[in-house]
């Protein structure tokens, strides 16, 4: 029996109303072949019933949205076996898988979806799509060619000034961009640290809501960054519990 293809169909980035985003974001082609799965795995069904209906404006769903099979998986602590995710592909049939935001299976527990199907050797399919850490990389005008992104850095401040201070380090050695991302509420204890922990002729970038009306990208030295959490700039309440990438270089 020939299997069914997985694609990795991405999602609008942010909560903005997916129906308003997704025109601006993906290309037709992408939505079209959205419209056409009944098969899905996704890290949020709600999530993923709001990505839908927005396609569903642009082409109709092969199904009405209540008869979509769509199974959540938020990686290996989830109650589901993969194998028996994969049983639509195994049968013939195509199935998207589809992150929160974004892409799927970049910084996202996606990627275990896809290394089980090539295991199973299905047919991988990845649909283009917005970044946000590619995006943030494009504007913070830092090095594009030479980069590493760490995931989420420590919590304790001990531990992340250190983090810190060591990847400061590998960037100048490197002559290498970092990035990493922050949980949401936790953006300014990181901007802090990065203020504390940092050298001041080291740059920082900051990008939050890309894509979105309210997208703010601010890329300036620790010394700039100290004068503006000083003088609480507007653009340092901005960043309070919006999703952001951080980015440096040494």
């Amino acid at each position: 029996m020939t299997k069914g293809t997985l694609f990795l169909v991405p999602n609008t980035l942010g909560d903005d109303p997916r129906d308003i985003q997704l025109p601006y974001v993906l290309p037709n082609e992408v939505a079209k072949k959205a419209s056409q799965l009944e098969f899905w795995i996704v890290e949020n069904a709600k999530t993923a019933r709001s990505f839908l209906k927005a396609v569903n404006t642009i082409y109709p769903l092969i199904k009405p949205l209540q008869e979509i099979k769509m199974v959540e998986w938020s990686g290996p602590h989830a109650k589901v076996d993969i194998k028996d995710l994969l049983s639509p592909l195994l049968l013939g049939n195509d199935l998207g898988l589809l992150s929160e935001a974004g892409l799927p299976a970049v910084a996202d527990p996606g990627t275990e979806i896809v290394a089980a199907a090539h295991r199973s050797k299905i047919t991988v399919k990845p649909l283009t799509g917005p970044s946000s850490l590619m995006l943030a990389l494009m504007a913070s005008g830092m090095n594009g060619q030479g980069f590493m992104f760490h995931g989420y850095l420590a919590i304790k401040p001990i531990e992340r000034a250190q983090e810190l201070k060591t990847i400061e380090v590998q960037s100048k050695k490197n002559h290498a961009t970092q990035l990493w991302i922050e949980t949401p509420y936790r953006n300014l204890g990181m901007l802090e640290s990065c203020i504390e922990n940092l050298q001041a002729n080291t740059q920082l970038c900051i990008a939050t809501h890309l894509t979105l009306p309210d997208e703010l990208i601010v890329s300036q030295t620790i010394s700039e960054w100290r004068k503006a959490w000083a003088g609480q700039s507007p653009y340092i309440k901005f960043l309070e519990k919006k999703p952001a990438v951080f980015l440096l270089q040494a």
